[in-house]
């Protein structure tokens, strides 16, 4: 092979190796730039510059882990939730603000694992919701969203419980879609001023205590509101957690 021939072939193997590192990186810088229209589109939704993940909070596991990533000067160590399903204690994260979270502890182990991270929306002077919450769930979940956007997450239509009441607007099932199995949860609500244009009759199909599939067309022609959104780790059922939940009951039933 002459020296002519050896050049030639170093200097294609050369442009090969070139070409190639030249994709790698287009592909690298396209990835990248894609993450970052995807943070961008979401801190514009929110009005916000900063985006927060709701599962960084999961991942903090307990009170010390929440301390050092968010600052012990940021969190009510003992705060409490009244809901239809009786009072519970809880901790929060940033207080009275836009940003407020509301964490939950695994029964047994305050303080040392955390079991669910809400978000709820926040109201307005108008009682209208605000938008302006900086969090999000990786999996595309945040504060405002529209049932619609939300079935398009999840790839099919879900079961949801009926709207306008203390258990309202929350997901039942996922019926085997993309948010399947990944502990999230979410509730919505009805924010429009005059029923969403829906008529009386209507309206009252869908609220109340029931369930019924996002198909539904009153449901889709509200298309209500996303208002609330958690995550949580899988809930492990012990026989002492059994015990403790039926003398709670039973504290509770009416005596003959």
């Amino acid at each position: 092979m002459n020296n002519k021939m050896k050049k030639t072939i170093y200097y294609l193997a050369f442009l090969a190796l070139a070409t190639s590192c030249a994709q790698t990186k287009t592909k690298l810088e396209t990835t990248d730039a894609l993450i970052k229209v995807k943070i961008d589109t979401i801190a514009a939704d929110t009005s916000l510059s900063t985006v927060m993940y709701i599962e960084d909070v999961l991942e903090c596991v307990d009170l010390q882990g929440l301390e050092k990533k968010y600052g012990a000067k940021n969190i009510i160590k003992i705060d409490s939730i009244e809901s239809g399903e009786g009072s519970f204690e809880t901790t929060k994260l940033f207080g009275n603000t836009d940003q407020a979270v509301d964490i939950y502890w695994k029964d047994g182990h305050k303080f040392k694992q955390i079991q669910d991270v809400v978000v709820k929306g926040r109201l307005d002077e108008n009682a209208k919701l605000k938008k302006n919450s900086p969090w999000v769930s990786k999996l595309g979940l945040r504060i405002g969203m529209k049932m619609s956007e939300v079935i398009a997450l999840n790839g099919k239509a879900f079961t949801i419980t009926g709207i306008g009441w203390d258990l309202g607007g929350n997901v039942v099932s996922w019926e085997g879609g993309k948010l399947a199995n990944k502990n999230v949860n979410i509730r919505f609500n009805d924010y429009s001023d005059d029923m969403g244009g829906l008529k009386v009759a209507e309206y009252n199909t869908i609220i109340g205590d029931r369930e019924f599939d996002t198909k539904h067309p009153i449901i889709q022609k509200l298309n209500p509101t996303v208002d609330e959104f958690s995550v949580y780790k899988t809930f492990e059922f012990t026989p002492e957690l059994g015990q403790k939940m039926t003398k709670e009951v039973e504290k509770k039933q009416i005596k003959r």
